[in-house]
Order: C-alpha cells, then structure tokens, then sequence
C-alpha cells in the first residue's frame, strides 16, 4: 500500500507539499498540484482519514435518511431525530441529516466521514446480517446501529425491549380471555423482529397456550400490508379473537380491514399496536400500543456514537424499556367483560 512519501517521492515534492494539496491548504502552485494528484492516482494512494479526523474532527454526527415518501413527516422518525439532536448538542456537537436511497446508503456514508464533514454514522433498521455494518466498520468508519445487539453485528447498537414489550402485550390480551392471538410480525430479517415474535411466544407458552403457525403473518411496515395481513387472518376456519402487531402502522392497517369487515374492534376483536404514535390515541376506537421511548434512543445512539468516535470503552449496548398503553381497542367489553366508559367520537356529516 503506497504511504505519503511513495507520493512525495513520485511528485518530486516534500510529504508536507502532499499534504496541502489534499487538504486544500498552503499556496501550491497549479502545475505542483498537479503532479501530486497524478502521483496519488499513479499510486492509488488512499490517505489515513482515521489519522486525519484525529486532528481535524468536524464534531458532527451523520444519518442516513430511509428511503420513503414521508421523510421527516414520520412522526417515529422525526422524534428519534430530535432526540439524536439533543444527545449531539449535549456534548457540543452537531447532526447531519442526508437523505438517500437504500442502494446508496454505504456509498454516501463512507463519503460523508472521508470527506469530513461527519465523524461518525447512526444506521437505523438494523438487519440481522447487515451489509452496511460490515462494509462501514472494515473501513474504519466509526458507527452506531439502532436495533436490538446482535452477536454478529461488529459495531455498538442501542436497542428497545421489543421481547418484554409483546411479552406484556401479550399477557394483557390473555388476561382478557383471548386464547387465539394473532401476530402480524415485522420481516425476519430486522433485528428487531426476532425478539418481539419470541416475547409474544413466551407469554403464550406461560398461560399454557401454544402458537398457531397459521395466526404469525409477516408483513412490511406499510398500512397496506397491515390491511392484507389483517384479511388473511379473517379467511382463517378459526380466526383470532385478538391481534398483536408489530407497529403502529400495521395496526391502522389491521383497523382499516376490520372495519370493513365489520368487525368490532375492542369487543369482537382485540387490537395491540407498537410505538404509540400520535395518531394512536385518537384512533376509532383509540389504540391500545406499546409506547417506544424514540426520544430517548436517539440521545442514547448520540452519547454512544461520540464515545466510539472518542475510542471510550463503551459498556454492553443497553436496551431500553417500552411501556402498554391501554386503550378502547383491548378494552371494549370482549367475553361480556366491563369495558372503557365510552370515547367521545368524532362529529360525522
């Protein structure tokens, strides 16, 4: 691998003559600058950035937008951002926020930390084999990944309860009388979604309970793929009485459906979402959820991505608590059971 004096040597010129030419700093004459830059293309020279943003750091934190059609408008996203803010300008620094396509998304974030202007990354929707991790951290590009810590994943993570979380939800639903629950599960490949289908699983197997193959759907987080799994569920011979999704956005979907169906959620069907969005309280009927502490994950990524960035030994990577939210949608009266006082329904007409 060629070093900076291969370069100078090559150039005719001093490594210090090097070394302002690829920092844009110095007075170098156009013809000198010229010979260094055919030098470092000569030997595909590739500068020590690690060694450089040691002396140099921009204290700014990158994130890589999803891919989607809300951006920002996502109200999950935008509070995670806020509290990335809050973590970054806690320790005096900065967020960057780019925006770019899933197949782009390693390409820019290299980009972004050699270039300087980040020093460090925040991935978000980590996967179980994530190619992003792998291809960033063998660069050398220090980063953090939201998602529940994986024994393969090379890089720190900061994840949520998901297990306990459908753990709880799932046992309210049993509490009520439901003995057919549903799942509408997130995809098998986020990390994720492992933990939230075994939660659901053991609080079943603890009320002597076993799962139904035929009641665990997975479906993208889309409100049309909530919609379809929901349907699905209906054509079941003995369908659910309850179910359980993995998000807020598969539970308005699963809401939409049963509507249609003429379904009564809260008394026929029992309804659980994820992530207490804010949507979910003034759902018809009102959502019962798992409120994600999004906030929070975003000041926890911020302090552990600028502790790596620092090279702090950084203790196990935490997972953070979500909270059942109790609403109309679990409690409307199912099996005879008392339900919620009524909610105020919105004027139609």
């Amino acid at each position: 691998m060629a070093t900076i004096k291969d370069v100078a040597a090559q150039a005719h010129v001093s490594t210090a003559t090097v070394s302002y030419v690829l920092n844009g700093t110095g007075a170098v004459t156009a013809a000198t600058r010229r010979r260094v830059l055919e030098a470092v293309a000569a030997l595909d020279y590739q500068p020590n950035h690690a060694a450089r943003s040691m002396r140099t750091r921009s204290r700014t934190l990158g994130l890589i937008l999803p891919p989607g059609p809300n951006g920002l408008a996502d109200p999950a996203l935008a509070e995670l951002v806020a509290g990335l803010s809050s973590g970054a300008a806690a320790a005096d620094h900065y967020l960057l926020l780019a925006p770019s396509s899933a197949q782009l998304e390693q390409e820019l974030g290299a980009q972004l930390v050699r270039s300087g202007r980040v020093d460090g990354l925040i991935l978000l929707d980590l996967r179980v084999d994530d190619e992003r991790v792998v291809s960033l951290t063998s660069a050398g590009v220090p980063c953090v990944a939201a998602g529940c810590p994986l024994p393969s994943c090379p890089c720190p993570s900061v994840g949520l309860d998901y297990s306990g979380g459908a753990t709880a939800a799932t046992r309210h639903l049993v509490a009520l009388g439901h003995q057919r629950v549903a799942l509408i599960a997130l995809p098998s490949d986020f990390a994720d979604s492992e933990p939230f289908v075994q939660g659901f699983a053991n609080a079943l197997a603890a009320a002597g309970l076993h799962v139904d193959p035929a009641l665990v759907i997975e479906a993208n987080n889309t409100h049309a793929d909530g919609v379809a799994a929901t349907q699905e569920l209906l054509t079941n011979p003995d369908p659910p009485s309850a179910i359980l999704a993995a998000s807020d956005t598969l539970a308005f979907g699963a809401l939409h459906a049963l509507h249609d169906a003429g379904v009564h959620v809260g008394r026929t069907m029992a309804l659980v979402g994820c992530g207490d969005l804010p949507l979910a309280a003034h759902a018809h009927p009102p959502l019962t959820t798992l409120r994600t502490p999004r906030h929070a994950l975003g000041v926890a990524l911020a302090q552990r991505l600028i502790a790596r960035i620092e090279q702090r030994e950084l203790p196990p990577s935490p997972l953070l608590g979500l909270k059942l939210m109790v609403r109309h949608s679990t409690l409307g009266g199912y099996g005879g059971k008392p339900g919620l006082p009524p909610y105020p329904r919105l004027h139609e007409g």
